[in-house]
């Protein structure tokens, strides 16, 4: 049967990641569903930092400096229309810094065969809870969340494990001069930028189980 491997380029304070995470979801189990519910699906999970210098602050503060302060009602409300259609509502009382460590904490994820659970209880704990994602005890949570040890998780935070992953990554995306997140790689030919509609990963997907099966 077709094995269909996705690698998501992401960063997790980044609100279209969060909902395009969502509708990759749902487009995967729409696939499985209708197209072919044997079929083997894979995610892989590649680390990227949209502002590596970003300071720890609140996340309103960082959007009030990107866009000023009259916008910050505005934008809080385009965001959370976007996901009130994926069923969730934005918590903007988050704080926000460098994600280097949440990164490293998918790394333990892949590890132990649940990255994906780990990336999506990250992304809930910052965009729903409004976690800190510079805090480790918040990052030790969402790993819990995702069915890890909570304390291997914390001894993996406390050094400095999955970091050269990270920053390989990291540096491979700038040099391939990436600029924006979400981006979802199809089995190495297929891509979707940005947060698109489910029928649209669908498609993609559907596209690359034919490429498949033309080859058998």
């Amino acid at each position: 049967m077709p094995t269909i491997s996705i690698t998501i380029i992401s960063d997790p304070v980044c609100p279209w990641c969060f909902i395009g995470a969502l509708r990759l979801s749902r487009a995967i189990a729409l696939y499985l569903k209708t197209v072919s519910s044997t079929d083997t699906i894979t995610t892989k999970w590649h680390a990227y930092q949209l502002d590596p210098n970003t300071p720890r602050q609140p996340l309103i503060t960082k959007i009030a400096s990107k866009w000023g302060e009259d916008q910050v009602p505005s934008v809080k409300a385009r965001l959370n229309g976007i996901a009130k259609q994926e069923g969730v509502q934005f918590n903007f009382n988050s704080t926000i810094g460098n994600t280097r460590d949440a990164h490293r904490l998918e790394k333990l994820g892949r590890m132990r065969g649940k990255e994906t659970e780990v990336a999506l209880e990250i992304m809930r704990m910052y965009f729903l809870d409004g976690g800190d994602i510079t805090s480790k005890e918040d990052l030790v949570t969402a790993a819990v969340q995702a069915a890890l040890e909570r304390d291997e998780a914390r001894e993996w935070l406390d050094g400095d494990d999955g970091g050269d992953d990270v920053d390989n990554e990291v540096r491979e995306m700038q040099e391939k001069g990436i600029r924006g997140v979400p981006r979802y790689i199809i089995n190495d030919k297929y891509t979707v930028n940005g947060a698109e509609d489910v029928g649209d990963i669908l498609e993609k997907l559907v596209m690359a189980r034919e490429d498949l099966l033309a080859k058998n």
